[in-house]
């Protein structure tokens, strides 16, 4: 792999992370020859005569990678934030144990890999969806990397609605809602509702429904190039959200209807550690 000299550093400002963590990394990146650039609204948590602040788009496009300090939601947030340059993340992890952070505080020596070329990128697929109203008309286009959700709102009614794959209608549901993430996703809310857990580097659409009222609703693995849809959504006098990577909301009203469908996008994750998503699966499963 290509040697990296140019980061973007990313840190969760509301995680309050320790500034003698923060300049550590500077420090020992700089002193392997690395440059670092802060975007301006987070140069503060950063503050550092070693570091440069991004003023232009020129200055993201030169960056080979991003460093995340914060946990897997920081991460979300990057790929949202960097997802027209498609750079290469990796994930410093100040959270809880996630999936998606790389490395956790102690082991914040082996990013000199990055500097050396001794890395992986792993790709991730992400999921576009268009909520389109009962006039054919787009409402709002989504990209996600984790999930997308249609849920019930504070009044906790059963909601109606179908789903079809491809035009061909598969069922219709009576439940709280339905879950359809990305093989990234499926450790997140899908795997909490009772979805399957699926290996990263598959490509494919997950759909769990949340406590749905009949026995023969399951959650359905798709092939990553099928067109979902979800339409005759009946509220049933509740009010339906619409959540994507649970950093967008949006109201659903009657006549809506929701097509998803394999991003042209992707999330770049970089490795530097061996195991993987599975010694990550292992650890979370040995939790007790």
């Amino acid at each position: 792999m290509n040697k990296i000299k140019n980061f973007i550093l990313i840190p969760n400002t509301s995680k309050k992370i320790p500034k003698e963590n923060i300049a550590s990394l500077i420090e020992r990146i700089i002193s392997a020859g690395g440059t670092i650039y802060v975007f301006r609204d987070e140069f503060d948590d950063c503050a550092s005569d070693k570091v440069k602040s991004i003023s232009s788009d020129s200055e993201i496009s030169a960056c080979q990678a991003a460093i995340v300090l914060g946990g897997d939601g920081s991460i979300i947030e990057a790929a949202h934030r960097l997802l027209e340059y498609q750079m290469p993340i990796i994930g410093i992890n100040f959270g809880h144990v996630g999936f998606l952070s790389e490395l956790e505080i102690n082991e914040t020596a082996l990013i000199d890999k990055l500097i050396s070329g001794e890395y992986l990128v792993s790709e991730r697929m992400m999921l576009d969806a268009s909520v389109i109203d009962k006039n054919g008309e787009v409402r709002v286009n989504f990209t996600v990397l984790n999930d997308l959700v249609l849920t019930n709102g504070p009044v906790s009614r059963l909601i109606k609605f179908d789903v079809c794959c491809d035009g061909i209608k598969i069922e219709t549901c009576r439940a709280d809602g339905t879950i359809i993430s990305t093989p990234t996703g499926s450790t997140a809310y899908s795997l909490s509702a009772g979805g399957p857990i699926l290996e990263p580097s598959l490509e494919g659409i997950c759909l769990t429904p949340i406590c749905p009222h009949t026995l023969n609703s399951r959650p359905v693995i798709f092939r990553a190039d099928s067109t979902i849809t979800i339409n005759n959504i009946i509220d049933n006098n509740s009010t339906v959200f619409f959540n994507a990577d649970g950093r967008d909301v949006l109201r659903i009203y009657q006549g809506d209807s929701i097509e998803i469908r394999r991003s042209e996008y992707k999330t770049k994750l970089i490795r530097v550690k061996e195991g993987g998503f599975l010694g990550v699966l292992h650890t979370k499963l040995s939790e007790n």
